[in-house]
C-alpha cells in the first residue's frame, strides 16, 4: 500500500512540473570560460575634504545713516531699486534748519552794517589824526573796533557755512552704486544719527563666507581651490579660490571664517542664501576602480575579482566618494587585486576569465 502511495505522489509531482514549465529549466554550467576585460584595483592619493555650511553675502554692503535728527519727509527709492553714486535716497524735514539759516543771514546783514560803520569811523579818525585833531590812542581804539566788526562778520559767515553743511546732510545721497536691499524707515519716521536707514548692496559679485573648525583651518590658505554649491538653485555650482582666511574665531560659533567670491552676473545669487563649501584639507591613501566594474544586486554592491587560476569571485564592497569615472572603495578591497571591468556575458561565481 505504501509503495502505491509513493508512486502516485511522484506521478503527481511530475505532472505538476510538466504543467508549469513545459520543460525543465536549463542549468548553466559552472566554470564556463567567458571573455572579459580586466584591470587592477588602484591605490591612489585621495583628498580629505572638509564640508562647511556657508552664507551668501554681497561683496560690498553700505549702511546709509544720517548725522542730523529729523522727520523723514520724502523717500526717493524703494527696495530692489538699482542706484548710482550720488543719487538722492531720502530727504529729512529741513524747516528748523531753514529757520536757523534765515537767522544767520540776518546776523550777517547786521555784521556787514557794523563793519561799514566801523570803516567810515576809521577813515574819519585817520584824517583827524593826520590833522593832529585826535590822539594816537583814539585812532587805535577806532581801528580796534573795525577789527572786531570784521571778526563778527567772519563769524556770522562761518555760521552760515555750517548751516549749509547741515542742510546738505538732510538731503541724503547714495555714497556708492548698488541695489537697495533693505529700507528701515518710512515717510514720517524719525531719523536718528547713527541709526541705519538703508542698505545698499553691490550684488554683481557675491561673497561666500564659510565657517571651519580649528582642526581644518590650519590647512587652508588664500589661493586654495574651493567648491561652492548653492543648494536652493539648480546647477549653481562654482569652483573658486579662497580669497581670505580670517585669523580669529567667531566668539559665538568658535569657527574661523573663510571668504570666497563668486561672479553673479546673472543675478541668481541673493544675500542670505545658504551654500555648501568643500575644501581640501589633506591627502590620504585609498583604493579606487572604474565605476563600470561595479556589480549591483539589489541593495548590495560588489565587484568580480580574478584569482591566480583565473576564476571569478564576487566580492561585496562598500563604496565612497566618486571622482569622475572612478569610485573609491571604502572596504572590501585592499588594492592590487585583479578585477573584471566588463564581460561579453554576465559572470557567475567560479567562471573562468579569459582575455
Amino acid at each position: 500500500m505504501q509503495k502505491i502511495i509513493v508512486t502516485a505522489l511522484f506521478a503527481v509531482l511530475a505532472a505538476g512540473l510538466s504543467g508549469c514549465g513545459g520543460k525543465s529549466a536549463e542549468v548553466r554550467p559552472v566554470g564556463e570560460e567567458i571573455r572579459c576585460e580586466t584591470g587592477t584595483a588602484a591605490v591612489a592619493e585621495l583628498p580629505i575634504v572638509a564640508t562647511a555650511t556657508a552664507s551668501v553675502e554681497p561683496e560690498v554692503r553700505v549702511t546709509v545713516s544720517t548725522r542730523m535728527m529729523g522727520w523723514v519727509s520724502r523717500l526717493h527709492v524703494e527696495e530692489g531699486d538699482p542706484i548710482v553714486k550720488g543719487q538722492r535716497l531720502l530727504t529729512i524735514d529741513d524747516k528748523d534748519m531753514r529757520a536757523k539759516r534765515a537767522q544767520v543771514e540776518a546776523g550777517i546783514r547786521e555784521a556787514e552794517a557794523v563793519v561799514a560803520n566801523a570803516e567810515t569811523m576809521a577813515a574819519r579818525f585817520e584824517n583827524l589824526y593826520a590833522a593832529k585833531a585826535v590822539s594816537k590812542s583814539q585812532l587805535d581804539d577806532v581801528l580796534t573796533g573795525l577789527d572786531r566788526a570784521r571778526a563778527g562778520l567772519a563769524q556770522a559767515e562761518a555760521a552760515r557755512a555750517e548751516v549749509d553743511v547741515h542742510l546738505g546732510y538732510l538731503d541724503i545721497k547714495a555714497p556708492a552704486a548698488g541695489v537697495v536691499t533693505r529700507r528701515m524707515v518710512e515717510e514720517g519716521d524719525m531719523a536718528n544719527p547713527g541709526h541705519p536707514l538703508l542698505y545698499i548692496d553691490r550684488v554683481d559679485r557675491m561673497k561666500v563666507v564659510a565657517g571651519l573648525g580649528e582642526k581644518d583651518i590650519v590647512n587652508i590658505s588664500a589661493g586654495d581651490e574651493a567648491h561652492v554649491e548653492v543648494t536652493s538653485l539648480d546647477a549653481a555650482t562654482y569652483s573658486v579660490e579662497v580669497a581670505r582666511v580670517i585669523p580669529s574665531a567667531n566668539p559665538g560659533s568658535r569657527t574661523y571664517d573663510v571668504e570666497m567670491y563668486v561672479d553673479n552676473a546673472d543675478g541668481r545669487l541673493r544675500p542670505g542664501m545658504f551654500a555648501r563649501v568643500q575644501l581640501e584639507v589633506g591627502r590620504r591613501r585609498g583604493v579606487t576602480l572604474p565605476r563600470q566594474a561595479l556589480v549591483v544586486r539589489g541593495q548590495l554592491t560588489g565587484v568580480f575579482t580574478v584569482d591566480a587560476e583565473g576564476a571569478a569571485h564576487l566580492r561585496w564592497v562598500r563604496t565612497g566618494d566618486a571622482a569622475g569615472e572612478a569610485v573609491e572603495i571604502v572596504s572590501g578591497l585592499d588594492g592590487g587585486e585583479t578585477i573584471v571591468l566588463s564581460s561579453v556575458k554576465p559572470l557567475a561565481e567560479g567562471d573562468k576569465v579569459v582575455n
